[in-house]
């Protein structure tokens, strides 16, 4: 909002040539796309906490066929390869919310190629677990990626709200994705698993209950 307003009244105040116009109208457009994307994604948010997921529409989902076309309806980077999909060893079964699953997919794809400013391939597998002990079975939609990574001190903090482990500013976000990844897959039953190494690159996976009854 600092940046919105200071352009703007330099441009209101003082002559300037087109080419730094334009630079500064650049400027103001970018900030004002930034602030649009928090506030959508404050409110979304904000909706998610307040309703529970009382208005998730649940049903099952083949997860296999949904991770083929999310990855065929994302806009990677220029330059940059589509995610890599699972093979087709026929349908995984959850049971979910399709269109808030896929937001949540979509989230950490994005974050992987934004935070492997550099390349490398940005992949997408399933773990299809059987149950342990006690433990149900459950479904794994894995991310990973070969960017910059996370020390354990921000990998300690990724969900927490509009913190960004990026600090340099080159890296647009808002630093609320992971915060709401987190919550639809919470309210999925599931959870959320984060490893990563500075450098290296990081993993991500949404783990969900499994819903084979009707295969």
């Amino acid at each position: 909002m600092a940046s919105i307003y200071g352009f703007t009244e330099l441009l209101l105040t003082q002559e300037f040539n087109e080419a730094d116009r334009k630079d500064f109208l650049n400027t103001i457009y970018r900030q004002s796309e930034l602030m649009i994307s928090i506030i959508n994604e404050l409110l979304d948010l904000a909706r998610i906490e307040a309703r529970q997921g009382k208005d998730f529409t649940l049903a099952r989902v083949d997860v296999r066929e949904l991770l083929r076309e999310i990855a065929a309806g994302f806009k990677t980077p220029d330059g940059r390869l589509s995610p890599l999909e699972p093979p087709a060893n026929g349908p995984v079964w959850v049971r979910a919310d399709r269109s808030k699953l896929t937001q949540a997919v979509s989230n950490v794809l994005s974050n992987a190629y934004k935070y492997s400013p550099n390349g490398g391939t940005v992949g997408v597998v399933l773990d299809d677990s059987p149950s342990v002990g006690d433990t149900p079975p459950r479904v794994g939609i894995r991310v990973t990626d070969e960017g910059i990574g996370m020390t354990p001190e921000q990998l300690a903090r990724i969900c927490e709200r509009f913190y960004r482990a990026d600090t340099s500013g080159k890296i647009p976000g808002t630093g609320l994705g992971m915060s709401i990844v987190k919550e639809i897959i919470t309210l999925h039953g599931g959870e959320l698993e984060v490893t990563s190494q500075a450098g290296t690159g990081s993993t991500v996976t949404l783990w969900l209950p499994n819903d084979a009854s009707e295969r």
